[in-house]
């Protein structure tokens, strides 16, 4: 994912949110709120997106964004919890709690739960 991309998502991020609908480049139709949700799922469908997750949580201004990507962190590693390693499982649990530990306190409350609630889930998991 490069700044391009992330701005993308960012722009999706606000339509799904606050329901602005979003242009882009060589579009000449807005993008509607129903057309970002079904975009941004597709982060949801495959383990080699969680790159891309932390990607935007690392270097997104957007809460919306962060939040739309810790949500498709919980949804992946749910689904594919049994192909990772212990080594993995740990590095996951790992980036989420440095996340939280550097960024917490300027995070928004909803970005927070979500993130907590993707913490909880992996010693669930086992």
């Amino acid at each position: 994912m490069d700044a391009q991309q992330l701005a993308q998502v960012e722009a999706l991020c606000e339509t799904l949110y606050t329901g602005i609908p979003a242009k882009f480049e060589g579009s000449s139709e807005p993008i509607s709120r129903n057309d970002a949700q079904q975009r941004l799922l597709s982060l949801q469908t495959d383990a080699k997106f969680i790159p891309q997750c932390q990607y935007i949580l690392d270097n997104s201004k957007s809460q919306y964004a962060c939040l739309v990507a810790s949500n498709s962190l919980i949804e992946l590693i749910t689904i594919h919890w049994n192909s990772f390693t212990v080594p993995q499982r740990i590095d996951i649990r790992n980036y989420v709690l440095g996340y939280l530990a550097n960024n917490g306190p300027n995070l928004q409350d909803y970005l927070v739960l979500s993130l907590i609630k993707l913490v909880c889930r992996i010693p669930k998991l086992g």
